[in-house]
């Protein structure tokens, strides 16, 4: 069978929750894909997709124009790229796009799924409200406005009628239920790992580098900013220091990513000045993945603070999945699909994310080399159990099979 699959973030895609899970690990399963949606300005021709074909509907804009041209340049993109083969359209996080697709599925007899990655309706919602007390509400008023629209749109128009609603966690599952989506619609997908990509990953056979040398080491790996609170860990380390043995060196936070943007750059790079401790930080910047693997191989545990809230209770973190699948004990917080990894695998500890108890937490694994033996020898065959993409194909296809087969109607 195959899907057309209209994607949110431009093509070629590069999530590995698309690029593995759809373009390797499905077709092993018999579920192929034709992908429509904005080339990438970086991206240049020939583009590829092993699952299938890629149908560039226009270039990725930013601003007003690029959000308001992009569900039209979705729609001549499905007109284009539609076949008779197409059993079941899917839209990726857009809502606009979701309607319009839904009117298509439903006026040829084909099905609709519609697959929720972040909720990007709440994600209005908390950043007009930001903006209302950052502002004042006339500041903030498009805001509100363009929340309480996508609001209606996706959580009272499409999520209901979709014919299946795949989400990122069992949070997130139960949020949408709650919303009136009938249980049997909904499947929850967390984050997974590309497993064969981390065991290609080198483990060591180099000298190790020259600021790790003699150091204890943990280590943060992703994306960082205000948002998520990346000072946080900077208070760890702190607290941490006091909690290691005086005669060790000084314990060394590794920060393997950056900051999105220019500005939250900056932010990142004075939070670590004016901490004092810039002698404990590395802050690689954006490595190759490759690198940043082996790199995180140098470490001894993971840390994966996740702020908690309306946004990020419901996201299904990968950070803490990848550590574990890398034999690293993991040091993270409550969230809930964050906590099940930790509780159900054994591999980690879970704590709230407040700087003491996470530095007593490192500082448990740190100074009992046993315990940390012991979870860095749970958390691979969990991973491979439970939360490689081949595990999640194996979920997801037999959902497109049945979706596939309740419908017989003709473009």
């Amino acid at each position: 069978m195959k899907l057309l699959f209209l994607m949110y973030d431009p093509l070629p895609p590069q999530r590995p929750d698309v690029r593995v899970l759809f373009g390797q690990e499905l077709p092993r399963l018999g579920v192929h894909s034709d992908l429509v949606g904005q080339i990438s300005p970086q991206a240049a021709p020939p583009w590829a997709w092993p699952a299938g074909e890629l149908q560039p509907a226009g270039r990725e804009r930013k601003g007003l124009w690029g959000e308001l041209l992009r569900p039209l340049q979705d729609l001549a993109g499905m007109r284009r790229a539609l076949r008779r083969e197409h059993r079941v359209i899917q839209v990726r996080d857009k809502i606009r796009t979701g309607l319009l697709a839904l009117c298509v599925a439903r006026l040829t007899g084909r099905r609709l799924a519609y697959w929720m990655s972040f909720p990007f309706a709440a994600g209005y919602r908390v950043r007009a409200r930001q903006l209302r007390a950052a502002r004042g509400p006339w500041r903030a008023a498009p805001h509100a406005l363009r929340a309480l629209l996508a609001g209606w749109a996706c959580e009272r128009l499409l999520l209901p009628r979709a014919d299946h609603v795949f989400v990122q966690s069992e949070a997130m599952l139960e949020a949408v239920a709650q919303l009136g989506v009938a249980r049997e619609r909904l499947t929850a997908v967390p984050m997974g790992v590309d497993l064969a990509l981390l065991r290609a990953s080198p483990r060591g056979a180099g000298e190790r580098p020259a600021r790790l040398q003699g150091r204890r080491v943990l280590a943060y790996l992703g994306v960082m900013g205000p948002a998520r609170q990346s000072d946080f860990l900077l208070e760890v380390l702190r607290e941490l220091n006091g909690l290691l043995p005086p005669s060790e060196p000084p314990p060394l936070l590794l920060l393997i990513g950056d900051a999105p943007s220019p500005d939250e750059q900056d932010w990142l790079r004075r939070c670590i000045a004016d901490s004092g401790l810039a002698q404990q930080v590395w802050l690689t910047g954006w490595l190759p993945q490759a690198e940043a693997l082996a790199l995180l191989r140098e470490a001894e545990l993971g840390l994966s603070p996740v702020p908690r809230g309306e946004l990020y209770d419901v996201s299904s973190p990968t950070k803490a999945v990848e550590y574990l699948a890398l034999g690293l004990p993991c040091v993270g917080n409550d969230i809930p699909d964050q906590r099940l990894v930790l509780e159900r695998s054994g591999a980690g500890l879970c704590v709230p994310m407040q700087a003491r108890p996470f530095a007593q937490a490192c500082a448990c694994i740190l100074n009992d080399p046993a315990l940390a033996a012991e979870l860095a020898a749970k958390g691979p065959p969990w991973v491979a159990a439970h939360r490689g993409y081949e595990r999640l194909a194996a979920l997801v296809a037999p959902v497109y099979r049945r979706l596939a087969g309740e419908g017989d109607g003709d473009v």
